[in-house]
């Protein structure tokens, strides 16, 4: 008896040090690398630089049109700059950027969606036929390259409860993510009272969607073509945002655009691994804008590792 004691021991004490050893060697490597677990921090080539909260140098700020703009370096999770950027807003096409979270977490990438009475709504196309049914991805590329309110309103019309029912979804994912200047009416974004976001909201619908990988890649996708499932209708694509093709480091993410709402850019852009979000809204000019914004935003600040 005491023989199986003993070794009952040895088994415990054995099993305890083949736990810790794993967590040991983890940290006895992470002391000996220098690695810190710091909240901000960015991987560049592999490599984890830890980085604290850029640091403006005063450069003078560019002169705009635009009704509200936001500024956030996602490195570091810091607002950069923001003006009016809780005012609840009209945002056009750029409500396409919720329509795509919503509809990613309901539709597989290969779910069927047959087109509707979507076909038939008014403004930008994808030129979408009725009947026609296709994978869920194609109709996101339409959605979000050629900003189709086609493709938009026949991710909702397949929706469960139709166009009410995501419209609903829509809202409630804006109240899940604390959206408090936000409100959708349609999937698409046409200008109605009861349809607004702020720049600040939509930074941080942006975000959410900017961590699904299917959607990343497609705001950053200049052209491409889409097939019906029967292969009887094509559709050529085209990005409507130009400063993927004019300004280094751009990523993304939408456009939008209406009278009352005038021009409307969300973009990512990332240059020496910082990655910035920008909002502009109500904008007479959003592409020289917001180039103008990027450039002065990365000549302004400067960003410094985390002393070791």
């Amino acid at each position: 008896m005491k023989y199986y004691f003993f070794s009952a021991g040895l088994i415990l004490l054995a099993v305890a040090i083949a736990v810790a050893v794993p967590i040991l060697v983890n940290s006895t490597e992470n002391a000996l690398l220098g690695l810190q677990i710091p909240q901000n921090n960015a991987e560049v080539a592999g490599v984890q630089k830890y980085l604290s909260p850029p640091v403006s140098t005063n450069l003078s700020m560019p002169q705009f049109s635009a009704r509200a703009v936001f500024i956030k370096d996602l490195t570091t999770d810091t607002i950069l700059y923001q003006r009016d950027a809780n005012i609840p807003l009209p945002i056009a096409s750029t409500t396409k950027i919720a329509t795509a979270l919503v509809g990613v977490e309901y539709f597989q990438p290969n779910s069927v969606l047959t087109v509707g009475d979507g076909a038939k709504i008014e403004g930008a196309k994808v030129g979408l036929v009725s009947g026609e049914s296709l994978s869920f991805r194609s109709v996101l590329y339409g959605m979000l390259l050629n900003s189709g309110n086609d493709a938009s309103y026949t991710i909702a019309e397949n929706y469960p409860g139709g166009v009410l029912g995501f419209v609903s979804a829509m809202n409630k994912k804006a109240a899940d993510l604390n959206l408090s200047n936000t409100h959708f009416q349609n999937p698409a974004g046409f200008d109605n009272k009861n349809h607004f976001s702020s720049a600040a909201d939509l930074a941080k619908i942006s975000e959410e969607a900017l961590k699904n990988y299917q959607l990343a890649r497609i705001f950053a996708t200049k052209e491409t073509d889409v097939f019906s499932l029967d292969k009887k209708y094509s559709h050529h694509l085209s990005n409507l945002n130009k400063l993927l093709s004019q300004v280094t480091g751009v990523l993304g993410i939408k456009t939008g655009y209406t009278s009352l709402a005038k021009e409307n850019l969300v973009t990512l852009v990332e240059r020496d691994g910082h990655r910035i979000l920008m909002v502009v809204l109500g904008s007479d000019d959003r592409f020289g804008e917001t180039t103008q914004l990027i450039d002065w935003t990365y000549a302004n600040f400067r960003w410094s590792e985390i002393p070791g």
